[in-house]
């Protein structure tokens, strides 16, 4: 499979055309291919558009009740890709596509975690992506936590309790993923979300890749 360009973003809403024409230039000026988007605040009976003609393919997870949570999936027209199959949580907080891309046989999947329970949800996410998965797993997305606070907090410290912690990082570890940017990046310090009520910056958004498939990762 030839290289592919993932990006993956929290869009705190994208209801305002505005913002919706922002994220594509932004996507566009990025060079991205596949764009894993969070935080799309869509109501399931009425998704704006979300599309162009660089990237005219998207998929939506949304909530029935609210405009809040949403994850979508975009897909440039520079690359060779087939759709298979696709699954949603009906809420808003989980998109998994099955793709082929150039030929290789691929499974998608964006998650928008809550804020609390994320372990709970995490489980509840991999058991449902374990049925559904064939072929190279790519899991992205918001997980708002941090896997490693030390280097991936300002602060070093996470709200996260450490025994919760302790057991996400045993359940990526029985499903095999890896945190692809620090497998590159070993010690650097690079964020994703500013807390003004805690001054404090951390990484919450992640693409994990199962360690077997390490030798796909060219950059991150």
């Amino acid at each position: 499979m030839s290289d592919v360009s993932l990006v993956s973003l929290n869009a705190q809403g994208l209801n305002l055309p505005e913002k919706r024409s922002s994220l594509l230039r932004l996507l566009w000026k990025k060079q991205a291919q596949l764009a894993f988007i969070q935080e799309t605040h869509f109501h399931s009976s009425s998704i704006p558009k979300l599309s162009d003609r660089h990237f005219p393919y998207v998929y939506h997870s949304t909530s029935p009740d609210v405009k809040a949570k949403g994850v979508s999936m975009l897909i440039s027209n520079a690359i060779s890709w087939d759709s298979i199959d696709s699954r949603t949580d009906g809420a808003g907080r989980y998109l998994f596509i099955k793709v082929k891309l150039a030929g290789t046989l691929v499974t998608l999947a964006s998650v928008y975690a809550p804020n609390t329970g994320q372990v709970g949800f995490m489980s509840r996410t991999l058991r449902a992506l374990e049925d559904f998965t064939e072929g190279m797993l790519i899991l992205g997305g918001d997980f708002n936590l941090v896997l490693d606070p030390r280097v991936d907090s300002s602060k070093g410290q996470t709200s996260l309790p450490h025994s919760a912690l302790s057991k996400l990082k045993e359940l990526l570890f029985s499903y095999q993923l890896v945190d692809t940017w620090r497998i590159l990046n070993p010690s650097s310090r690079d964020y994703t979300f500013f807390s003004h009520p805690h001054n404090s910056y951390s990484r919450l958004d992640y693409f994990l890749l199962n360690h077997a498939r390490l030798d796909h990762l060219t950059r991150a």
